[in-house]
């Protein structure tokens, strides 16, 4: 077994927090997605990989990276050119079905005053229930001035594993924000380490999740401050019901040189159940002065204020939490700017 989303500094090992485990072995063959692209936005094609797509960083780690170098899979490319302001989205599906092991790598590089936004739905049209292994890497550079928006949403079966894992850098004022809606699946490993070394850069990531059943959900974000001014803000809200676990580790990491940085994260958990099993593990390093960071954990049931106030307009309590669950769905939903991503999201 390999070691994935690691916390950057160990704490106690009884805690069981420091990692998880993952089968050390990767798929050779890669996933046929079905896209749709502006045509701003370059197909530069599959390519071998090379040493400059292996030091961009991710959540999962380095192991599991030293495992992708070894298995022969090819790197998709695609860019935006210099200038260019794509306001059309990306479209991007991942159909997981039947019994299937593949793994999909994409590397996107969004050059000096460029934008873009790339929309991926990673789904089992089928309804399949069959076990299944899919790895999605998607790695970035984000140029000057640029931005990149990633949105993906997450519909898997409950005998689907799914590895999404993601990293890169942005330079000088550059921004990357990612959107992350998990609806559906059996066990997720999800990561994001974003080098923010370029001055003024920023980070941002919106995470909604609804774990029900007994899915497993093991988390790791990092936002890596070296660029003075830099700023990150990492927001997740979600609902747990049934047996569901769920791992959240959130490390802002402010190093030597960073002045005027500025980090903040925040998870909010609603348990609708007594059953379920939660860990959040929000981190702050710190090796520079002139900085600003924050970090907490809002984790619990409904107040019983709120719910006497909805009860005596007539509102039934499995009626009030299932209210309640939904509306943080939709409020990461609602920042999607995209409709037809919105429609999809609600049929979901």
């Amino acid at each position: 077994m390999m070691k994935v989303d690691k916390l950057p500094v160990r704490t106690w090992e009884w805690l069981l927090v420091n990692e998880a485990d993952l089968r050390d072995e990767v798929s050779s063959e890669t996933h046929e997605y079905t896209e749709k692209l502006p045509v701003e936005i370059e197909d530069l094609g599959l390519h071998n990989i090379e040493k400059s797509y292996s030091e961009y960083r991710t959540g999962l780690g380095n192991e599991l990276d030293e495992v992708i170098q070894d298995s022969g899979l090819k790197v998709h490319n695609y860019r935006v050119k210099e200038g260019l302001k794509v306001n059309t989205p990306a479209y991007q599906d991942f159909d997981v079905s039947g019994n299937t092991d593949r793994a999909s790598l994409l590397f996107f590089d969004v050059e000096e005053n460029a934008s873009c936004t790339v929309i991926q739905f990673i789904t089992a049209k089928d309804g399949s229930e069959e076990p299944s292994h899919f790895l999605l890497q998607n790695k970035y550079h984000v140029g000057k001035n640029g931005k990149l928006t990633l949105v993906q949403v997450q519909n898997l079966g409950s005998e689907c594993e799914f590895v999404n894992d993601c990293g890169g850098e942005c330079d000088d004022n550059a921004n990357f924000h990612r959107i992350q809606l998990i609806l559906g699946g059996g066990k997720t490993y999800s990561g994001e380490f974003c080098e923010l070394c370029g001055r003024k850069s920023s980070f941002k990531c919106d995470i909604g999740y609804k774990l029900t059943g007994s899915h497993r959900l093991d988390m790791n974000y990092v936002a890596n401050h070296d660029g003075q001014n830099s700023e990150s803000d990492i927001h997740v809200s979600g609902v747990m019901a049934d047996t569901s676990y769920k791992l959240f580790r959130g490390t802002i990491d402010f190093h030597k040189g960073c002045a005027g940085a500025k980090g903040a994260e925040l998870e909010e958990v609603l348990l609708m159940d007594d059953t379920i099993v939660n860990k959040t593990v929000p981190l702050i390093l710190c090796d520079e002065e002139d900085v600003e960071g924050s970090h907490g954990a809002t984790i619990g049931q409904l107040d019983e204020n709120l719910i006497f106030y909805m009860e005596s307009r007539g509102i039934k309590e499995d009626e009030i939490y299932a209210l309640m669950a939904q509306a943080k769905i939709d409020a990461v939903a609602g920042l999607i700017e995209d409709e037809s991503t919105k429609e999809r999201i609600s049929r979901l």
